[in-house]
Formats: C-alpha cells, sequence, structure tokens
C-alpha cells in the first residue's frame, strides 16, 4: 500500500524514454524510433501513450508551441513491476514542413498517462534539414559568395522565406537577395527577390524559375545559372517588377491570403499550423505606404499580371 502511495505521488512509478537513432531529417524522411516504458515498485494502469511532434516558432509577439501531428501509441494498458515495455513508432515528415532555422525548431514530446498517478514526459529535440535539391541551392549560394542573414528562414502567410546577402562579386549592387522553394515534379520552383541597389534607393526585382532535378545535381552549372539570374536583376531591374505568382492569386484582401499556400511550397505547412498567428504577424507588419506600391506594380502591370508568372521561365 504504502508503495503504491508512493507511486501515485511519483515516487518509483513507472518512466518513459523516447530512443531515436538519428536526431537530424530532412523532408519527407520517416522519423523513426521507440519509446521504452519502465515499470516502477507497483503494477499500474496506462491509460494513454502519445508521442506529439511539436514546432516551435519564435513571432513578434514571442515563441509559440504548436502541435504538427499526433502519434497516438498506447490505449489501455498496463505497466508491472521492473516491467520493460518497448513501443516502435514512425512519422514521415511532410514535404512542405518548414526548415529547421533560428526562429523555427521541432522536439518530440512524449506523454505517459497514467491512471491515478502522476503523468510522465520526455522531451527530445529534432533538426529539419533542407532536402538534398535545396541544399544544392544553398550551398551555390555560398560558393557565390551569398550567406544567409539571421533572420532568414522566418514564416509568413506563404511559407517560409530564406534571405541572403553578398560578401563578395555581388557587393555594392545587392542588398539582399530573398528566395522561397516549392517542390515540383521534375524539379523545384524557386522565387528570387533581387534587392538591387539603384542610386540612394532600393529596386526589388523578381525573379521565378524552375530547376530541373539535372541542373541541381551539377554544382557549376547552377551556380552559373544562378550568377546569370542575379546579373540580370542587377542590370534591368525594372524588367522584373511583375508580382510574383503566390501572391498573385490572393488578390482579394491580405487576409484571405492566410491557407492559400501554393502545393510544395516550402514551410506551407505552417500557415495551417499557426494560422491566425501569422494573420497577426502580418498585420503587425501592416505598412501602407508597401501595399500601395504593390497596388501600383499590379495596375502598371495591367491584364497581362494576371496571366504573366514572373519571368516565364521554365
Amino acid at each position: 500500500m504504502f508503495k503504491k502511495i508512493l507511486a501515485s505521488l511519483g515516487k518509483g512509478a513507472a518512466t518513459v524514454d523516447l530512443q531515436c537513432g538519428n536526431r537530424n531529417y530532412q523532408a519527407g524522411e520517416s522519423i523513426q524510433g521507440e519509446v521504452v516504458i519502465q515499470g516502477g515498485e507497483v503494477k499500474q494502469k496506462i491509460n494513454q501513450l502519445t508521442v506529439r511532434f511539436m514546432m516551435n516558432v519564435v513571432l513578434k509577439q514571442g515563441s509559440v508551441s504548436k502541435e504538427v501531428a499526433q502519434i497516438p501509441l498506447v490505449n489501455r494498458d498496463c505497466i508491472h513491476p521492473k516491467e520493460r515495455k518497448v513501443i516502435p513508432f514512425h512519422y514521415v515528415l511532410p514535404m512542405n514542413i518548414p526548415i529547421s532555422r533560428g526562429t523555427v525548431s521541432y522536439y518530440l514530446d512524449t506523454h505517459l498517462d497514467i491512471e491515478g498517478g502522476v503523468d510522465r514526459k520526455d522531451v527530445d529535440r529534432l533538426v529539419i534539414q533542407s532536402q538534398k535539391s535545396i541544399q544544392s541551392i544553398f550551398n551555390a549560394m555560398d560558393q557565390l559568395g551569398f550567406r544567409e542573414t539571421a533572420d532568414s528562414g522566418k514564416l509568413d502567410q506563404y511559407g517560409q522565406e530564406f534571405a541572403f546577402f553578398p560578401t563578395q562579386q555581388f557587393m555594392g549592387q545587392v542588398n539582399e537577395v530573398e528566395m522561397r522553394f516549392a517542390n515540383e515534379e521534375s524539379g523545384i520552383r524557386v522565387w528570387m527577390e533581387v534587392d538591387c541597389k539603384s542610386g540612394y534607393k532600393e529596386i526589388e526585382a523578381k525573379r521565378e524559375f524552375h530547376l530541373n532535378q539535372s541542373v541541381l545535381e551539377h554544382e557549376a552549372g547552377l551556380e552559373k545559372l544562378l550568377v546569370k539570374y542575379i546579373s540580370e536583376a542587377i542590370d534591368q531591374p525594372y524588367a522584373f517588377t511583375q508580382p510574383f505568382s503566390y501572391s498573385t492569386n490572393h488578390h482579394h484582401g491580405r487576409a484571405s491570403q492566410l491557407g492559400n499556400a501554393i502545393p510544395g511550397m516550402v514551410g506551407g505547412l505552417a500557415v495551417g499550423v499557426l494560422g491566425s498567428m501569422l494573420f497577426t504577424e502580418m498585420m503587425d507588419g501592416f505598412d501602407v505606404e508597401e501595399m500601395f506600391e504593390e497596388a501600383t506594380e499590379d495596375l502598371d502591370g495591367g491584364f497581362d499580371s494576371f496571366f504573366d508568372n514572373g519571368d516565364g521561365e521554365s
């Protein structure tokens, strides 16, 4: 009886430990591991054992953790004294999951619900890396002397945006290059905004193009192509001012943009997970002057803007 009382208070009770062979994963990969329940001093009833895959995001209003997925493992079982139960699990990461960056992180939260006792928890950190094809773009940018900014990888109502600043050949010509990616059947769709220096002002040149798998697998050719797109933006910034295709689908107000991420867009998963929080984040940074400039760009583009998605390159 005394042992049961102690177990109900957490002393000598069952413990839980999630074990994962790997802590680094890419989008589309399967997280595989096992949960070990170690019996305590007395027999205890298990109401439920679950593993929650959690995303932690730093927004302007603070840090917030949201559940991406819940993996139920055990319902209504019992654990005997000193017994060791091993329950395997797996979870396939979505292709549109945000990549780990300074403002985005992940962990597995294991929860053991014990009847009449103190619930047990175990927290394990994970890193979600970019998939090989997108990592090749990051590597190419690095070879060209670009480095990611401190806030690169931030989330918004479309997905995840990555920002780079030049340290070599484009210094003095480019302030920043911002990129978004989407998985397509034969490669990666890229949206690139080049913030070009023009006298005392900055011009945002927007490029949209598809990189097929053969290009992504050849480093030198990929670097050459990125230099071409950036150089063209610098030389003729006003030739690339059409809105991006992912934004031209939402002409009925900014609020309606939430929940309409492009299929395969890296980070698009966050739109559904964070929802109204991204809307609040978007409104906190709402700039009337910027909205006016965007509206002017749309008008300048005329009806063609509804049919011309970026460069029209494929």
